[in-house]
């Protein structure tokens, strides 16, 4: 894990909660039908930022422990989910969650996946889950299906600082995760439709891009923004497009571990 993990979003926190995509319902549909999931299913979304995985589980009904070691993303959480009395905030990480150990149905992660220490991840959530419990692995993969959204990889590609830095999830991780090595994939369609502030702070959402700290380079960033936009808005909106990418399976025990 990066040293700097818990602080990469760091004042990151309001632009990420208002402008990252959310999770489809259909997720929900999965897990009913794949592993029985229900509403008395104990969920840990693990690196919840600002909790948009954990809203998907709290409107179902579950309870969830949202743990997250930046202290900014987590005050996010704690506030846009306050309605929820069955949402609990953990100052953690993947690594030490500060959890029971065999509390745990479904460890849930999202976007965070990529800045997990990956050994120190794999022997905590096998601590964590009680026997036969599963590990859901949920993020919005950008799709490169049209003219803009081939675009908007283009000004990623240019105005990004330290992007290959960010490590990447593969099978071999996964499969280190799961019983046997054995998980399902799924894909959902998902789709966001934005305004210009929208689509400025969306890209400002990513830990890689420059912000307004950085003058010279976040200015050079909003020209080309706003370029993108005036050429491919209709009716005030921009839509992004999105592969909704799910990993399922049982997670390994603590005696299997190597």
């Amino acid at each position: 894990m990066p040293e700097n993990f818990a602080d990469r979003f760091t004042g990151r926190a309001a632009v990420y909660s208002k402008y990252r995509p959310s999770y489809p319902d259909a997720i929900l549909k999965i897990l009913r039908s794949d592993i029985g999931f229900d509403q008395d299913k104990v969920v840990a979304d693990i690196g919840s930022g600002t909790g948009l995985l954990s809203r998907l589980f709290l409107e179902n009904g579950n309870k969830v422990f949202g743990v997250e070691p930046n202290d900014e993303m987590r005050s996010f959480a704690e506030e846009s989910l306050s309605k929820f009395p069955n949402f609990v905030s953990v100052r953690g990480s993947a690594e030490q969650t500060t959890l029971e150990g065999g509390s745990i149905d479904l460890v849930a992660v999202g976007q965070a996946l990529h800045w997990f220490d990956r050994q120190g991840a794999k022997r905590e959530f096998a601590r964590i889950v009680r026997k036969g419990g599963h590990a859901c692995i949920v993020y919005n993969d950008r799709t490169s299906d049209d003219a803009f959204m081939q675009a908007y990889e283009s000004i990623i590609s240019k105005h990004a600082r330290d992007r290959g830095s960010v490590p990447e999830v593969d099978d071999s991780y996964l499969s280190g995760l799961f019983r046997n090595g054995n998980y399902g994939k799924f894909s959902l369609r998902n789709e966001q439709f934005l305004d210009f502030e929208g689509l400025l702070g969306r890209i400002m959402s990513a830990s890689y891009m420059p912000d307004a700290s950085d003058r010279e380079r976040f200015e050079a960033l909003r020209v080309g923004v706003s370029r993108l936009y005036r050429t491919y808005e209709k009716k005030g909106q921009v839509r992004m497009l999105y592969d909704t990418v799910i990993f399922l399976g049982e997670l390994r025990g603590l005696g299997s571990l190597v």
